[in-house]
């Protein structure tokens, strides 16, 4: 074996004996997390943290992680992902300047130059949301999504500008739609129609708006041909 594999598979057993470890203290389900491939690996024993470099993957539940560099402490399982991360996780693309991510709460924080793009295909039109940050928080469990800050969200006509936004997916049982929920300096703008309120919520799939504390609206009216 060479010394890469070797590297690979003991790093890979050290990261499953903690989440065995993890279920067994506290007997929820198993996480698993698998470096895929490296091409540096340093292991601290004593401190448990390692340490990988050079077109790392990681795969962990759904999501598939690529980065620069990584340094992953086991007694409390989290990671830093740095020097350019990009994670997939079905239709949902996250790309970043580094992540830290904690594997016992599903729950990645990203920052710098943060983009998260998700499609939506609804009667058989697909659709890409874009939404830019500096930071943002995403759940993968629940797969909710949250920025503190400046953010900007394109989605077909629709433009979105707030200080701080969450995404919501839609929860059939709970009886919940999929929105946005925007505060803080919201600017909405659709078309030649623009809003400017306190607080707002975008339902995506009936393409409505809900808005309070409205400070400025403009609607361009076209006359009749």
């Amino acid at each position: 074996m060479s010394v890469k594999k070797f590297g690979l598979a003991v790093v890979v057993l050290f990261v499953l004996f903690g989440a065995v470890a993890l279920a067994q203290e506290e007997t929820p389900k198993p996480r698993e997390v698998f470096l895929e491939s490296a091409e540096r690996i340093t292991y601290d024993s004593k401190n448990e943290v390692f340490n990988a470099s050079g077109n790392v993957v990681v795969v962990q539940g759904k999501n598939r992680i690529e980065c620069g560099e990584l340094v992953f402490n086991l007694r409390d399982n989290r990671g830093l992902f740095q020097k350019g991360v990009r994670v997939t996780r079905e239709k949902t693309e996250i790309r970043a300047l580094s992540m830290e991510g904690d594997f016992d709460r599903e729950v990645y924080t990203f920052q710098g130059e943060v983009e998260l793009r998700k499609e939506r295909e609804e009667e058989g039109e697909v659709s890409t949301i874009l939404w830019k940050t500096a930071s943002l928080s995403y759940d993968g469990t629940s797969e909710e999504a949250w920025s503190e800050g400046k953010a900007e969200i394109t989605w077909k006509e629709v433009h979105l500008v707030a200080d701080q936004v969450h995404y919501f997916p839609k929860d059939e049982d709970k009886g919940e739609k999929e929105r946005i929920v925007l505060e803080g300096n919201v600017f909405i703008t659709e078309k030649d129609r623009e809003m400017q309120v306190l607080k707002a919520v975008y339902f995506l799939d009936t393409e409505t708006l809900e808005a309070e504390g409205i400070t400025r609206a403009r609607f361009l009216i076209k006359g009749k041909e």
